[in-house]
This record gives C-alpha cells, sequence and structure tokens, in this order.
C-alpha cells in the first residue's frame, strides 16, 4: 500500500498472462525464422516484436491496431534513419542521435497516472534510434533494417489485432478485488483505532492508508475504460466501491472528534467488514454478489436506521444501499466498440505544440543521451548502447522519480543480471537462447503494467540473451553492469544540472491543485444536498482525494533547506487541513443541510472565492487578503475550511517567506 502514488508502484491486479502469451508467439515466430532462414538481421524483427507489444494500449482492436501502427510506422523510419546517419562516422552519428532523440521525445506526454501503464509509442521509437546509431549501415543496409523492423512490428499487430484479439477478464477480476480488499484494511483501521485511538495511527490511516484506497479506486476506472471497453458490472462495482469509501472517509471524521462508538456500533462495523470479506470471495470466484451478500446488507441497513448515533447510523446505512445496489448488475461481457471505426472530433482535433515541460525534458534527455554515447566512444566501451538506453529510460521530469527509477532499474539489473548468469552456464546454442528468451519475453510483457522492477528483472536477462544472438561479445554481465552505472550517473547528473526542478513551483503546483479539487468538493457538497443528481459531487470527490494524494507525495521528496523544521510543520499542518475539509465535506454529504438552501449557496459562492485567493497565494508566494466569512454561525466544515486559510498562510510565511501586500478584500 505504502508505494501507492509513487513512481515505484506496484499494481498486481493488472498482470496480464495473455499480453505476454501473444509476445512470446510473435517474437518466437521471428526469431525461428531468423535462425531457420540464415538471417540474423530478421533479429532487430523480433525486437521491434517485443516494443510493438510494450506499446499495446488495451482496449478496443481498432484502437489498439491505430496506436501500434503509428509507432510501427515511426519506429522503422527512424531505425532506418539512425542507422544510415552513423554510416557516416562519429560527427555524423552524434548529430543524428541527438535530433531524431529530441524529435521522438518531443511527441511523449507526462499525464500523471495511478500506476504502471502502455509504454509510449515516441519514447520506444528514442530506443530505437539508439540502436540504429549502434547499427551504422548504408542506404540499402539501413532500408532492409527498417524493412525487418516494419515486418515484426507487423507480425505483432497481425497476432495482437486479428488472430488472438481478445483480452482476459482476469485484470477486472483481480481490480476489483484488490480495490475491496484495500476498502476492507481501511475497516479494519477504523476499528482498531476506536478501540486505541494513537495519534501516529491515525496519521497513517489518513495518509497511507486513504491514498492507497483512492489511488486503487482511479486505477479501477482507467483499466474499466481501457481495459474492460467500459464493462457495466465493473464500472457499477468501482462506483460502490467510491461510495463506500466516501463513507470510511466520513466516519474517520467523525471518529476523530467524537467519543468512541458505542457497542451495538462496533458491532455494526464488524458485520460490515464480515460483508466486505464475503464479497470479496464472491468478486474473487468472478460473481458480483450474491444472494446472501444481498440480504445480509439488508439486514444491515434495517439495523443502522435504528442507530442512535445519527452520523454514525447514516454511513452504515449507506454502504448497506450501496451493496445492495450490486445485486442490480449483471456479469455479461463487456460492451464491444460500436463506434470505434467512426472518425471522432477528438481525431480531427489539429495537434497541440508540446507543453513547457516537455520541451525541457527532450532537452534533458537529449543532452544526457547524446553525453552518454560520446563517453562510450571515447572509452571505446563494449556495447555502450546498453548506457545510452538506461539514460533515456530512466530520466523523469521530476528528480525523485529519476532516483527512484535508478533505483528500480539498478535492482532489477542485478537480479536479472544473476539470472542471466544461470542461463549463459552452459554456454547455450542459438536455438536454445531462443527458448530461453521466449519465455522471458512472455514474463516481461506481461509484468509492464504491474512494477518496472520486476519487469527489469526479466527484461535484464531477455535482452541479453538477445543481445549475444545479435552481437556476440564476451562478459556480458560486466558490461550490462558498466552500461547500466554509467547511464545512470548521466541521468542523474543531467537531472541536477539541465533545467533542474523548481522545488517552490513544484510544491506550489501540487498544492494549488489539491485547495482548489478539495475546495470544490466542500462547494459541491453544499449544493448538492439540494438536489438529487450527486455525480458532480462524486467526481469532485474523486479529485480532492487525488489531487491531496499527489500533494502529499509531492511533499514527501521535498527538502527545505534552510528553516527546514518551520517549513515542514507548516506543510504539515496545509496537509492535514486538506485531509479535514475532505472530511468534513464527505461528513456534510452524509447529513445534508436541506432546509438552508440560501445559506449553503452563499457558503459554496464563498468557497470558491476563497479557493481563488487561496490559490493565487500559493502562486505568488505573497499573502494577500482573504474574503470576509460569512456572518452566520459555522459548522465543522467551515471550521475546516477556516484552518485550511490559516495552514496555507503559515506555510507560506515560513517556506515561502512571502510578504503581506496590501490592498482591500477581494
Amino acid at each position: 500500500m505504502w508505494t501507492e502514488g509513487q513512481a515505484y508502484a506496484v499494481a498486481p491486479e493488472q498482470l496480464d498472462i495473455i499480453d505476454g502469451g501473444r509476445a512470446a508467439i510473435s517474437i518466437g515466430l521471428l526469431l525461428a525464422c531468423a535462425i531457420g532462414f540464415d538471417l540474423p538481421d530478421l533479429a532487430f524483427g523480433a525486437v521491434a516484436a517485443f516494443w510493438t507489444c510494450l506499446c499495446d494500449p488495451f482496449g478496443g482492436s481498432w484502437s489498439r491496431f491505430q496506436t501500434m501502427a503509428k509507432f510501427a510506422v515511426l519506429g522503422a523510419i527512424v531505425f532506418a534513419l539512425s542507422s544510415f546517419g552513423a554510416h557516416f562516422g562519429t560527427v555524423a552519428a552524434t548529430v543524428t542521435l541527438f535530433a531524431l532523440v529530441a524529435l521522438c521525445c518531443l511527441g511523449r506526454s507526462y499525464v500523471p497516472a495511478f500506476g504502471p501503464g502502455p509504454a509510449q509509442g515516441s519514447f520506444i521509437s528514442a530506443i530505437a534510434v539508439v540502436i540504429g546509431v549502434s547499427t551504422p549501415r548504408p542506404l540499402e543496409g539501413a532500408v532492409e533494417l527498417g524493412g525487418y523492423f516494419l515486418l515484426g512490428a507487423a507480425v505483432t499487430i497481425v497476432i495482437s489485432t486479428l488472430i488472438w484479439p481478445n483480452h482476459t477478464n482476469a485484470p477486472g477480476r483481480l481490480m476489483l478485488v484488490m480495490i475491496y480488499t484495500r476498502l476492507r484494511t481501511m475497516l479494519s483501521a477504523l476499528t482498531d483505532l476506536d478501540r486505541a485511538p494513537v495519534s501516529a495511527a491515525w496519521l497513517q490511516y489518513e495518509t497511507l492508508t486513504r491514498r492507497a484506497v483512492r489511488i486503487a479506486i482511479e486505477r479501477g476506472r482507467q483499466i474499466v475504460a481501457r481495459r474492460l471497453l467500459g464493462s457495466r458490472s465493473h464500472g457499477h462495482a468501482v462506483d460502490v466501491a467510491a461510495r463506500l469509501f466516501a463513507v470510511l472517509i466520513a466516519l474517520g471524521q467523525h471518529r476523530k472528534g467524537s467519543e468512541k462508538f458505542a457497542g451495538d456500533d462496533v458491532s455494526l462495523l464488524r458485520d460490515l467488514d464480515e460483508l466486505l470479506r464475503q464479497l470479496i470471495d464472491c468478486l474473487d470466484s468472478g460473481a458480483t454478489t450474491s444472494d446472501s451478500i444481498n440480504q445480509k446488507a439488508s439486514l444491515l441497513y434495517s439495523r443502522a436506521c435504528e442507530s442512535q448515533n445519527k452520523v454514525f447510523g447514516r454511513c452504515i446505512a449507506g454502504s448497506a444501499i450501496a451493496l445492495m445496489s450490486l445485486a442490480g448488475t449483471s456479469s455479461s461481457p463487456p460492451r464491444q466498440e460500436t463506434e470505434s471505426k467512426r472518425v471522432s472530433p477528438r481525431t480531427l482535433r489539429k495537434p497541440t505544440m508540446p507543453s513547457s515541460v516537455v520541451w525541457q525534458q527532450a532537452l534533458r534527455v537529449t543532452t544526457a543521451v547524446t553525453a552518454c554515447h560520446l563517453i562510450g566512444i571515447w572509452f571505446d566501451v563494449t556495447l555502450s548502447y546498453w548506457g545510452t538506453i538506461a539514460t533515456l529510460v530512466v530520466m523523469q521530469p521530476a528528480f525523485g522519480n529519476t532516483w527512484a527509477r535508478v533505483i528500480e532499474r539498478a535492482t532489477g539489473t542485478l537480479l536479472g543480471g544473476l539470472v542471466t548468469a544461470v542461463l549463459l552456464m552452459g554456454s547455450p546454442g542459438d536455438v536454445m537462447m531462443t527458448l530461453m528468451i521466449v519465455p522471458l519475453a512472455a514474463a516481461v510483457i506481461a509484468l509492464r503494467t504491474v512494477n518496472y522492477a520486476l519487469f527489469m528483472i526479466f527484461l535484464t536477462p531477455m535482452f541479453m540473451l538477445l543481445s549475444d544472438l545479435i552481437r556476440p561479445a564476451d562478459d556480458l554481465i560486466l558490461l550490462r553492469a558498466v552500461n547500466e552505472s554509467l547511464g545512470a550517473l548521466f541521468g542523474v547528473v543531467a537531472s541536477i544540472l539541465v533545467f533542474p526542478t523548481n522545488e517552490r513551483v513544484a510544491i506550489s503546483d501540487a498544492l494549488r491543485e489539491a485547495v482548489s479539487a478539495n475546495m470544490s468538493f466542500a462547494a459541491s457538497v453544499l449544493r448538492s444536498s439540494h438536489r438529487s443528481d450527486l455525480t458532480e459531487t462524486a467526481k469532485a470527490q474523486a479529485d480532492a482525494g487525488v489531487g491531496s494524494s499527489r500533494a502529499e507525495v509531492a511533499a514527501a521528496g521535498l527538502s527545505f533547506g534552510k528553516g527546514a523544521a518551520a517549513s515542514a510543520d507548516s506543510l504539515k499542518g496545509i496537509l492535514s487541513a486538506l485531509r479535514n475539509v475532505c472530511g468534513a465535506s464527505a461528513v456534510f454529504e452524509i447529513l445534508g443541510n436541506g432546509d438552508h438552501a440560501g445559506i449553503d449557496r452563499q457558503r459554496a459562492d464563498h468557497y470558491r472565492a476563497l479557493s481563488s485567493a487561496l490559490e493565487m497565494q500559493l502562486r505568488t508566494w505573497t499573502l494577500r487578503d482573504i474574503p470576509k466569512p460569512l456572518t452566520y454561525p459555522g459548522d465543522a466544515l467551515d471550521q475546516a475550511v477556516d484552518d485550511l486559510a490559516l495552514a496555507v498562510q503559515a506555510f507560506i510565511r515560513s517556506y515561502g517567506r512571502g510578504s503581506k501586500i496590501p490592498g482591500g478584500h477581494i
């Protein structure tokens, strides 16, 4: 759970054996042809087939075909161009490397994700450039290499979209089991906290536990949309989980500010825990719910309505209603694409210019890759393209993520090197190496969206064997270690020296997003208490949770320098205040306030104005006047919002060292 939200997140529910099987067939077929027809360069087609599998975006066959076909064409072109450019010597090779890697990097995007995902075609194409530069050929030879690349990619596309297009339902089942298991963990933690409310345990509950559940739910939404083609049953189950999560947040907020739960209430918590256990078993078997679960949820609802604790009773009743709604879904197969082949407005939209982040990262990566390439040439390092690829892969826009990727890659490479040493003990021939490469490739593709370190454990021996098949060399393991170290060094140094991350800007952006999302959630619950449609509120709560999680992750890697203690304490104050706003909003949503529609609308408008003022303070690092509070007795939500405003100002004073700008109230 503690890895959630980090660059090294682990997502076991995304294991996909069928993807691995498709990769094994594609790569095995191409390597068999390379050996059988004595076409060594066809092994590059096997590499292209593997890369095409990495770029498979999931979803419908048509969208997958488009994505993989675009990569196939781009990869073949840059592979041939880089090989031909390197034919003219070191200077031409270096210029070609710089230009083509920069071009490929400009096609990347850095959208925040909720865990590992498919590789971007432009990124893999940059790796193809590195290998192309290390394989100089005249024009005819370069075109031939590009043709083999295109052939390998085409074989994978045909197998993946025509011959064996179906994806397994296992990720959907595992995804739901993971989400509801984490919900049960959160409920168990709340029960333990009710017995022994230790401050450190509360902090873990409100940070790590809540973040793990939130990100699991949002990753579940992505899996439903991308891998399960919008399956209604899975989508509804994720929505129910989100509702249960909101209830648990409200229960935690209520318990933190009140006395110990009564005996009858604790009994209801245990019954809810048992219901979740039965539901997890049911989901693991492939069903969505059962008659027994539905009946017990109905009984739980009746008992919750009799609770003397109004907030507690409504929370448990809301949980029961959510669980009963699962009975209204079916386990029908995912909806298939019916409109996917039509040209949508999004398809016709003109491409946008790369953002400043993309431009800066492209320059950083290209500079580091070129420097590593030149050092490899200068010291005549064997298989130096391994180090260049390592530099390309480890570099991330945020330095903390780069360092995390270096550690993951080093761990995976070390363990993978040990696997390679075992596999090479018998000096296997080409056929035996092919038989080793195929299952390794299957494991790599099956694990590609699970965790990068696990991915590297199998990728390292696979590519070392494949490299030895294409370009035999002695001391493979030593060469891998030297090149990986060199690549990681250049990646880290470039991250520090070329467009280094501005911590003030990074934490400002994260906090502004979190403040905006949580204040929007608070305003939304005020408005939603007077209307029946809660879709907007549910989305606002999800955005608030994601925003807070990203702010917590950004804060964890922050170095404050001078005045570190005061700055760290004030930042913790903001994060705590954000959690309190989210919790108080969840409680308000449960209780409602239907008798004060006019006042609640004024409060919502006030929250939005206050949010804009706080965001401006965080953007400019200056203290400005904030909107005057409304003249009416406030509740717990108002108090939480006021505390957030004070926390933001305290943080700016300590970390931003801002000075107050005179001016009237906004």
